[in-house]
Formats: C-alpha cells, structure tokens, sequence
C-alpha cells in the first residue's frame, strides 16, 4: 500500500551538520534538490535524522519509530512501513535553488554580550512550503488490526502538527504537519496508548504594547569599506518592487548587465524605462483588424464584358460597396440577404471579395492605469498618450516627461542605497575568500600534491598556501584521517558543498541588501546645499530593522516575501537566561542547578524537554503605522555635541495592534519532572510579568513584553495523578487516542500560579553580586540590590526632544527649506502615516544618557575604560563596549520610555546662531561678537544651566515660519509630567545610593535635557515614587502570590551626599533657583 499527502512545512526545517551551513543535497550536491531523508543510512547514521531505521549501533532511530515507541511503549513492527520518500515540490524552489537563511549568536552569561566566534548559520528551507510525502507500507502486515490502528494514529500525529524534522527542534525549526491525498479508514479498534505518553501545549501571545526589536544581523555597514565594488544592474533591478514584472523582464534584458559606474547605470535606465513601458503600452494597445470587402473597382468591371452582371443586381448591391466586413462568412450572408432568390444567379460577385489586415491603436486606458499606479505617475496623461498613439516620438517623449517627475527620482534613491549596502557585510567576503583556499587545498588533496606527512604536520605548509589558512583548515578537519579525507568521491561531494556554499551566501546577501534598500527600510536624514532638506533620499538603511525571513508563496507570481519573527531561538535563550540566574541565585551552581537546566533546555547531544517555536505575526499584513522610529546619540561630555560617528537609528515594533504568536510543546512529563515543570511554570509567569527581555536594546526599555497565555493543552491517556498535579479537577474529553483538556483565556494564565515555590529556606536575604573571574560584576545570578524605581518627572522650563523621522512640518521660504519639528513620540517615521494619537515622550536612550552624564561625574569616572576587567564605575553600571573580542557588557539598568500625561504644548521660534547671548547669573545680556559660555566640571563634563528662556526664544501661537534663520520646534510647557521605571539588578549599596541621588539630586536642582538648553529649553526635576520597590529573590520563587517580595524602597534612606563626588561643583552647576 502506498500513502501519499503532503507535508507542509509550519516551521523552516534545517537538515544538514549543526558545524556547517548548507541544508543537505541530494546526491553529490550539484543539482541543489532536497529531501528529508526517508532511512537511516550512510556515515552520519548515528546523529542524522530519517523517517524510518535503525543505526547499526541501535542508539538511533527513525522518527516514525520513535514516535510510535513514544506512543504505544513498544517497538513498531519491522518491515510495517518499508519506505519513505519525502521532496520539495518543484515549484517551492528559488530559481538559484538556494533557501532562507538563519543567523544566531550566543551570549555569554557573565557579561550578558555576544560570545566571539559562537555564532552560527543555517541554511533552512521557506516556511510554508511542501513536501511531497510518499509512505509504504506492508500490505500482508497491514492486515493486523493492532498495525492499522497504530499506523492510523500515528499519522494522526503528523496530521496535528505535533512532529518535527531536522535539527534546532528545541529552537523554532522542524514543525511539520501532513495532509494526506486521501483519508485513511478508521480503525474500529483503538491501539493500547502507553501510559507514560501526554502532552503539554503552551499558546502564548506577544504584544508589542512594549517597545520591542529583535535586531536582523544583515545590512551592518563597514565604514573602512571601499565606497563603490562592482555589481549588477540585475541587483539594482530587482529592489525596485514597484517596476513591474513585465517592465522589469524587459530592464534586465536591457541593463541587467556588470554595473561599473553607477551614474552611467542610471543614465542607462532613465532611457530604457520609457522606452520599455512604450513599447509595452503600444503592444497592449495595438490590435489587428481583419476587414473583407466588395471593392467599387472590381463591381464596376462586372457590368462589362460577355457574362457581364445586369445593372439591377449591381444597383442592389451597392449599399454592400466598399464596406467592410469582419469576415467572409458575414460579406457572404449580406450578399444572400441582399440579393434574395437571385443571388444564387450572380454567386460571381463573391468572387472578387478582397481580404484585407490592418493594424489599430487605440490606448489601452486599463492596461495603462494599472501601469501609472503601480510606478507611482500621478500625473493624468491617458487623454495625450491616446491621442498620440499614432506619433511614437510624441508618445515617448510623454511617457519620458512623467517618468522623470514621478519615477526616476525614487528609483535614484533605491540604486544609491543599494550601493551604500555594498558597503555591508563584509564578513561575507572574508568568508568566501576562506572557502575558496580550503576548495584549493582539497583540489591539491586530490591531485596528490599533499602527502600524509603534510597532513599530520601543521608546520608542513603546502606550496601557494598560507600558514594561517592551513592550520585553520587542519583544525576544522581534525577528526578526519588523510586516507578518508584524499577519497576522491568524498572529496568531489566536499568541493561541490564549498561551491554551493560560497552561492549561497553571495545570493543571500543580495537578497538582503535589496530588502533593505527599500523606502521602508530607509531613514530621513538631512541634505541640500542647506543640510536642512530631510528625506529618505540623503537616508540610509537603518542601523537595526527587525528580525526577517523569507516566506514562499508559489501563488504570488513564484516569488515569497519577507516577514517579521521572532525567533524560537530567541525565546528559549531568554528562558534559559532567565532561569539559569533564578536558579543559580537560589540553589547555586550545583548539579540540581544543572540537572533542571538541561531538563528544560538540554546540553550537547541531550536536547531540552520544551520544544520553542518562533514567533510569527498574528497579521503578517500588518500596516507600516506599527513600525516606529527612534534616533541614539552619544553626546561629548565635554562639548554637549553629539558624536557623529556614534548616531544610531532603529526601526522596532509598537503598538497594540502588532500581535506575534508562538508555541511551547513538552512531551511525556512524570512525577520525577515536577521540580523542572515548576520551574517552567515560574518562567511562564515572569513571562507574563515582562520580566523575560527578548532581543536587542535591553538597557533602553525594548523588549520587555508582557506575553499572555492564550491557551493550555493537556494531552493523556486518562485523568491520572500528572493530570491533578498539573490542572486540577479539569475534564477530559475524548480525541481519538487521547483523552484531551483545553483551558484558555484568565483561567490558562492563572492554572499554574499555584505551583510549589523553588525557593530555599536557608537562602540569606541579601548576597553580594557575583564577580566574574575577570573582575566585573556578573549577569550570571542575582544578588546585591535589585528592584524597580517608579519616577515622575516634572518639566519647569520648556522642554524639546526632537521627533524622529520626518519633520511634522515643511515649507520653503526664499528658496531654502525650514522644518516645523514636533516633540517626540512613539510612532512611525513617515509623516503620512502617522496619525494624530500619539502620545509625547521622553526617549528612553534620553533618559539614560541624560543621567548617566550626571552618574559620570558623580562618580569621577573620568578615566576612559580601557579592557573590560578596568572600568570605570560609570561604565561597569550602564554597559560598555571596548575594542576586540569579548569586550562588551550589558548595563545593570533598563530605562523606559517617560511618557507624558495630560500635558500642554506651544511653539517656539529660536534664531541661531545665538551664542552671543549671554546669561550673568541675573539675567540675559546680548554681547554681540561673543560664543556660548560653557560651564564644565573637572576640565572634562559639561552642564548646561537651568536658566529662563533668552529674550531671542518667540513663542508663536501658529506655526508660520518666516525665517530661514531659526529653528522651529514643538514644546512641552512647565507643569507637563511625565512617569518612567528604571529596573536595576546587581547593585552595590554605594551604586544605588548615587543612583536615586542622580535621579533626585537635591532641592534646588534641575535636570537639562533635550535641544536648545543653552538657551532655557530642557529644565526639569524628577523624584522616585512610592512604589518604588525592592525585590527579595526569596520571597519571589517561595510560591508568594501577594506581592510581599516586593520591599518598600523610600528614597529619603538612600539619598546620600558622602557617595557623590564633585558634589558641590554638581550644586552650583544644576542650581534652579533662578526660574
């Protein structure tokens, strides 16, 4: 018997060597097909995954027979299914026959930074796509009635989705699900169901109600890089989406070519576009008339000679003379409708019908809308295109008119972001240049130029290869002897996967780098001969976009899209994060630690128990309003001006309305699981608290979602002592083999509070904060002083903090553009699509270079860091990042945004330069000639003055600007507030102190943030609330649902003036009493 379906790929799968990047092909690799391979056979036998076998030391088995020994608790029956055969249907390839590719790396508990050289790639299949799924069986075994129920529930299994091929099952990778060709009978008996065999399935949701940004690792631009490298217009062709297919089929014909210099290239394509959409619109518009007539020539010559036509017949056929006719048959019926009884007489006529083709044009108005739509030409030329249909120079010269108004320009912009992106990923080629000399040293292998002597002597260099190069691949091919490694055929295979490799990663990144040149992808920046124009056309990439992967969709013209995840990888590293410092913090860095870890998690060659599935779009059609924007700076301590070389934008997610949804799946829990299961049931609930950061930009507030869970599914063979254990009374309903509980809604996200605590007794209140071997205080565990600080603050002077993205308002007076910019706020960056509802904040990055400059000199940090084992103190507390490899390390402190309430605005008017306006301590003085005063502590740190605003500051109640010389901007006014948290972890009692005092400082004193504070802008003042706590780790994991571990903290007992250095400096610096 044979059973077919198909298996949909839920999940992308990676198949190949966890060391190494291409999924593996079939055969020798040069046709680039994939499988999943149907039995366990051939020399990676012992860690491969197939459907059906057995390695011949026993320790591996095929899926289906795992799964069926998962299920009944007995082997299946050998020879049941003899053969399975499972392929990538044809049309889910590219047409490279390369996939998508997936990037990870791995971060260092101590430091909580990426670890070098621990990163890894994997080429995985699309998501969504097909197999073509083929299974045979034993028909004589088939008989057994034992054997048709196990087979017919065990492919129920596959049906449900809860079956993963590949390798990174734990990580987001794998998950299958089969549609059969055709249902299988139903078995009248049920097989016998292990009792060990259940289920659990977690359905969480993730709102981005939080700012959150897992970061793509393409598009990272090398400064040092070479501003223009050769490529193609193909590349460039291919990131203009809005061209379409037909257009762009006839571009890549025409300049599709090596592209060596790009302002020829555009010359190029500002001819061939109009010239390509003419000679498509006159083709849509063209069609062949066929006409047949009676020609009055040859009728007249019928009245003349011996069987001449009488003249009544001519005379009645005269209506038919000249006229045209559609076709023969239609001529002949007039002609017989003409003439009557006496057509049959003078059948002669027929005879000179002339047949005649003749080409019209006539504009096809639909066919040349849809075009104008999708190029984006809003001008209305359909009425001068078809009256110029038969004038081709008239006709392109429209079409040329409205391509260099409308199109064009866009078009320059993608191609110079492309080539920017040249610039990008430099990794690539440093990997490619390695790949080509190992392919160099295996060609040597083969052609006998190195002998087994060379092969066990890294000293032994062969001749045209590098010292480096040899003993890199020595290395990586340690385990391999010389008379394996020089077998031709394993050889070939080997120069083939390079190949392929070295295609892959070249196709790859080209793909990226058209994603990423696209209008959404591009920031605003400023440029014109003014540097006051802001658009996407002097933009570039941002520095960080979110997560993407590329989908295929057959349907949609053979091509897939990109979509936003999360990856399953990214979830469970922050799981495991998670609980390897609860654990640690509360029993330590003992086996039982371990023991639960590898349980949850798993360790090399032992995969953890929860399988994490990625994240992915409840609406991948989201619109572009949920994308936000935000710009960083670091600012010079000593000048107060940003740092050009250290601006950084981010394009994250936000918003209510962006949803992703993911799975967590655990199978066969007992008794024996219940101190991991409670564990995992903390976890969930700090999920669901936003306790567990996903991503990138932890320090400033992304990533800390509060995730939701949707739904429980227990999956047993009866209601036993796991079931009571783990959901109470709940009731079992029959399905099919399984006896099956769904809870959801409040009562899913509370079932499992109840757990027993993981705390021990014995554990002290307070411990130290671990030290890393290296001398910084760990991430590993908690310890010291951890908590949150609630905050308010309060704007005394006007404040700015410019929006990003496009300016709220543009115009241009004598020529030169000005720019109305709006205060900021969490929203996208293009000014269309912003909307009129969103709410004014002080960003995060704000807050926390606004208080770290004031910690800086608080706690005499002049001294720059140098290697992470000498920091100073500011940088041992908000994160730094030095030179070479291992030298980061995460912040002890997370900012939110501070978002105001209830607050009034006004616009202002400020004229520039203005450095001649002086304050004296009294009051403003205008003293023409002279620069800005600075006031600056220690030689090294300057502090702005809290001051009224200069005389020179108009406050407009329109926006009219009427000056090119000013800035115009958007104010929060005194009085506004605003609420902001700061979590901090790992704090000394001395660290902590100086933080509530920066925060705070003393009466009398202001903060200054924002643009503008010389003159006035940017006063405000901010103290922690009551609800500031601390947390007693303790307490927490000790089963606690009253919040009691959450201890009062009062900033009264911790403001301390001892711990603040240059203290009185501070105090004359950031005296307010002046306003």
């Amino acid at each position: 018997m044979i059973i077919r379906g198909q298996l949909i790929a839920e999940a992308p799968i990676y198949r190949g060597n966890a060391r190494k990047t291409l999924f593996t092909r079939d055969g020798d690799g040069s046709t680039r097909m994939i499988s999943l391979a149907g039995e366990i056979a051939g020399t990676a036998e012992s860690l491969m995954d197939a459907f059906i076998g057995e390695s011949r030391n026993g320790r591996n088995i095929g899926l289906l027979n795992r799964l069926w020994q998962r299920l009944y608790g007995k082997s299946m029956p050998v020879g049941l299914i003899t053969e399975v055969d499972c392929r990538l249907k044809q049309e889910y390839y590219n047409p490279d026959k390369f996939f998508d590719l997936r990037m990870g790396i791995k971060l260092d508990k101590d430091r909580w930074a990426a670890e070098a050289n621990a990163n890894y790639k994997m080429e995985t299949t699309f998501r969504n796509c097909v197999f073509d799924f083929r299974l045979m069986v034993n028909d004589k075994m088939l008989k057994s009635e034992d054997n048709q129920a196990g087979l017919y529930y065990l492919l129920k299994e596959l049906e449900e989705g809860r079956f993963w091929f590949g390798a990174g099952k734990t990580k987001g990778l794998g998950r299958c699900r089969l549609e059969l060709d055709a249902s299988l009978p139903k078995p009248v008996k049920l097989p016998g169901l292990s009792p060990k065999a259940n289920h659990i399935s977690v359905n969480l949701r993730l709102d981005a109600e939080n700012p959150i940004l897992i970061g793509w690792n393409w598009g990272k631009v090398e400064s040092d890089q070479p501003s223009f490298v050769d490529t193609n217009g193909k590349l460039f062709l291919q990131g203009m989406s809005q061209i379409p297919g037909v257009i762009r089929g006839r571009l890549e014909i025409a300049i599709g070519g090596n592209v060596s210099d790009v302002d020829k290239w555009k010359a190029k394509l500002a001819r061939s576009l109009p010239r390509a959409i003419t000679g498509w619109i006159t083709q849509r518009s063209s069609r062949t008339e066929a006409a047949w007539t009676f020609p009055k020539a040859a009728v007249a010559k019928l009245s003349k000679g011996k069987h001449a036509i009488s003249k009544k017949v001519l005379s009645r056929i005269e209506p038919l003379i000249d006229r045209k006719f559609p076709s023969r048959e239609a001529a002949e019926d007039s002609f017989y409708d003409t003439l009557g009884k006496n057509a049959k007489k003078s059948r002669r006529i027929l005879d000179i019908l002339e047949h005649e083709q003749k080409v019209v044009h006539e504009l096809d108005r639909d066919a040349w809308q849809e075009m104008a739509g999708k190029l984006g030409i809003v001008q209305d030329i359909a009425d001068d295109l078809a009256a110029a249909m038969d004038d081709q120079s008239k006709f392109e010269k429209l079409i040329i008119k409205a391509c260099e108004e409308d199109v064009l320009p866009g078009l320059y912009n993608q191609v110079d972001q492309q080539q920017k992106l040249l610039q990008s990923d430099v990794w690539v080629d440093e990997e490619i240049t390695t790949r080509l000399q190992h392919i160099q040293i295996k060609n040597m292998l083969m052609n006998g130029e190195i002998t087994e002597r060379q092969w066990d002597d890294p000293g032994a260099v062969p001749k045209g290869v590098t010292d480096g190069i040899w003993r890199e691949f020595l290395q990586s091919h340690n385990r391999v002897r010389y008379r394996h490694m020089v077998n031709s055929r394993n050889l070939r295979k080997s120069i083939v996967n390079d190949e392929n490799c070295i295609a892959v990663l070249k196709a790859y990144r080209d793909h990226t780098r058209v994603e990423l040149s696209r209008p959404e992808n591009t920031d605003f920046r400023a440029g014109g001969p003014s540097n006051r124009e802001i658009s996407q056309a002097y933009g570039k990439p941002y520095d960080k976009v979110f997560m993407k992967m590329f989908t295929w969709s057959p349907s949609v013209q053979e091509k897939g899209k990109w979509e936003v995840y999360i990856p399953g990888s990214t979830i469970k590293g922050a799981f495991r994060r998670r609980a390897s410092q609860v654990l640690t913090t509360l029993w330590g860095e003992g086996r039982e630690t371990g023991d639960v870890l590898d349980w949850l998690f798993g360790r090399q060659r032992q995969p953890g128990r929860i399988q994490f599935s990625d994240a992915y779009l409840a609406d991948p059609d989201d619109p572009q309003k949920v994308w936000c924007s935000m710009d960083g700076v670091r600012m010079d301590p000593a000048t107060g001006r940003p740092i050009e070389q250290a601006k950084t934008d981010f394009l994250f997610a936000y918003g209510k309305d962006l949803s992703f949804r993911t799975r967590l799946d655990i199978d066969d829990v007992s008794e024996k699981d219940m101190p991991a299961l409670n564990v995992f049931a903390h976890l969930l609930n700090d999920f669901q608290m936003g306790d567990i950061p996903l991503g990138g930009e932890k320090t400033s507030g992304f990533g800390w979602t509060q995730a939701r869970l949707e739904k429980l599914t227990w999956l047993a063979p009866k209601a036993d002592k796991m079931t009571e254990k783990l959901f109470g009374n709940v009731q079992l309903e029959k399905d099919g083999i399984w006896r099956r509980a769904e809870i959801e809604g409040p009562d899913a996200a509370s079932i499992w509070t109840s757990f027993a605590g993981i705390s021990k007794k014995d554990m002290d209140d307070f411990q130290e904060p671990r030290i890393a071997s290296r001398g910084f205080i760990s991430h590993s565990s908690f310890g010291g002083y951890s908590g949150k600080l609630m905050i308010e603050g309060t704007v005394l002077t006007p404040v700015h903090v410019r929006e990003s993205g496009e300016p709220f308002y543009t115009a241009v007076l004598n020529g030169e553009p000005v720019n109305g910019w709006d205060f900021f706020s969490i929203s996208p960056p293009s000014r269309d699509v912003r909307g009129d509802d969103n709410s004014y904040a002080l960003p995060s990055k704000t807050l926390k270079g606004m208080i770290r400059h004031i910690y800086s000199i608080a706690s005499e940090s002049s001294s720059p860091s140098t290697d992470i084992s000498k920091m100073n103190p500011a940088d041992s507390l908000f994160g730094w990042v030095g030179a070479g490899q291992n030298q980061a390390l995460m912040g002890r402190l997370v900012f939110d945004f501070g978002v105001f309430e209830n607050i009034k605005t006004a616009w202002f008017k400020v004229p520039y330069p203005y450095g001649h306006w002086q304050w004296t301590g009294k009051e403003w003085k205008n003293v023409p000639g002279n620069q800005a005063r600075f006031n600056i502590i220690a030689g090294l740190w300057r502090l702005f003055p809290n001051v009224p605003l200069a005389p020179s500051i108009e406050r407009l109640d329109d926006l009219v600007p009427d000056d090119v010389q000013a800035n115009y901007i958007r104010a929060i006014l005194p009085g506004g507030k605003f609420h902001t948290s700061i979590r901090f972890w790992n704090l000394k009692k001395e660290e902590l102190q100086r933080l509530i005092w920066c925060l705070e400082m003393e009466n009398g004193m202001a903060h200054k943030v924002g643009k503008t504070r010389y003159l006035g802008f940017g006063s405000l003042t901010m103290r922690v609330l009551p609800e500031s706590y601390l947390i007693d780790w303790n307490a927490r994991y000790a089963g606690d649902k009253n919040g009691k571990w959450r201890k009062p903290l009062s900033a009264d007992q911790w403001l301390n003036s001892k711990v603040i250095a240059h203290h009185s400096e501070l105090l004359k610096a950031l005296n307010a009493k002046s306003l």
